[in-house]
């Protein structure tokens, strides 16, 4: 049987715990808000893979055009 290279992008959760520095004045509710605003500051931890969460991006495959 003759084949083809099919290129996938799968899309996957993970999980991972970190922390931010906030204003020490914050209430909890005020400092989970400053978080979700300040992602791009949180650095990224130990990634855990969440099991049976793979999804196939179908917009973004192609077939493989190499030698």
């Amino acid at each position: 049987m003759e084949t083809k290279r099919l290129n996938l992008t799968i899309i996957c959760k993970a999980v991972y715990n970190s922390s931010i520095d906030v204003p020490i004045d914050m209430t909890l509710e005020q400092a989970i808000a400053y978080a979700d605003e300040h992602l791009d500051e949180v650095s990224l931890g130990p990634l855990k893979y969440i099991w049976g969460s793979d999804k196939l991006d179908e917009e973004n495959c192609d077939f493989y055009e190499g030698v």
